[in-house]
């Protein structure tokens, strides 16, 4: 036999071994294939089915989502005509609103036009008010300095009153000053003619008497003794016109007391030595009397 062929041959025994357990497990399995497919097909059927239902459940809710969309489409198309609406309300308001911002630019330049106006009367108002009260306040001022003005005319008017009346008085002291000089230089005259001159006149003409260039009323403020001398200082001095040698008359009210020979000279003050003074006949010089200067005596 050729060796192919007998390859073939065990081959085909081969074959034959291999091909009779696949038949009878084919045989075995096919119900069991059966039974499979069947429940396949049913399990096929029922999802067909299920598939129809879900089909018809779809084409329900596709239904009720058109009616749903046509629902929303005519709501969209309110929706845009409001919105159109609402558009062409907005502009018309932008318009009202630009008239109103104009109108807001114009009054709020007419508030603060109006603003600076109160402001500068306010201004004025509180100007005036400080003038009106600076007016016041002068105007009281100018009736208290009137008061007080009156008040020092009154005084004044009194004082006058009481100068002149001093003044009379102490021109009829004076006059009576004079007399009793006259009658007392009548009196040295006839004691010079009986007995010669004095002593205290040679001195007074050897210290360089000197008769006075003006009338002068001063009063004696003070007086120191010694032994030697008395001295008395008088109230008026070179700027008054006092000068040394000046031979001035002290009087105690209306009575003759001594005289004065002024020795010394200050601005406001004058000393001199007390003359012809009588402690037992005309008292004696004290302070507060006049000194009385006459004219060319």
């Amino acid at each position: 036999m050729h060796l192919l062929t007998k390859l073939f041959v065990v081959l085909v025994s081969l074959l034959a071994v291999m091909i009779t357990p696949l038949v009878a497990v084919n045989a075995v399995n096919e119900q069991s294939f059966k039974d499979k497919w069947l429940a396949a097909e049913q399990k096929r059927n029922a999802a067909i089915e299920q598939l129809d239902g879900e089909q018809q459940a779809r084409m329900a809710e596709a239904a009720a989502a058109a009616v749903q969309t046509k629902e929303l489409e005519l709501r969209i198309a309110q929706a845009q005509k409001d919105y159109d609406t609402s558009v062409a309300e907005a502009r018309r308001l932008q318009g009202e609103l630009a008239d109103a911002r104009s109108g807001q630019e114009d009054i709020r330049a007419r508030i603060a036009m109006m603003a600076q106006t109160q402001e500068a009367q306010q201004q004025l108002g509180e100007t005036l008010v400080a003038e009106l009260r600076n007016l016041r306040t002068r105007a009281v001022d100018a009736e208290r300095q009137a008061v007080d003005l009156e008040q020092e005319l009154g005084v004044v008017r009194s004082q006058l009153e009481v100068a002149q009346a001093a003044r009379r008085a102490l021109q009829e002291e004076v006059q009576q000053l004079n007399e009793e000089r006259d009658q007392a230089m009548d009196t040295i005259a006839r004691y010079v003619a009986y007995i010669g001159e004095l002593p205290s006149a040679r001195a007074g003409a050897a210290a360089g008497y000197r008769p006075a260039d003006r009338n002068l009323s001063a009063s004696v403020v003070s007086v120191r003794r010694s032994e030697d001398s008395t001295l008395a200082e008088i109230n008026a001095g070179s700027r008054d016109g006092v000068q040394e040698g000046w031979v001035l008359t002290i009087a105690d009210g209306s009575r003759f007391v001594g005289n004065l020979r002024i020795i010394e000279v200050d601005v406001n003050r004058a000393t001199g030595v007390i003359e012809l003074e009588d402690a037992d006949s005309r008292g004696t010089v004290r302070a507060g009397q006049r000194a009385i200067a006459r004219k060319g005596q």
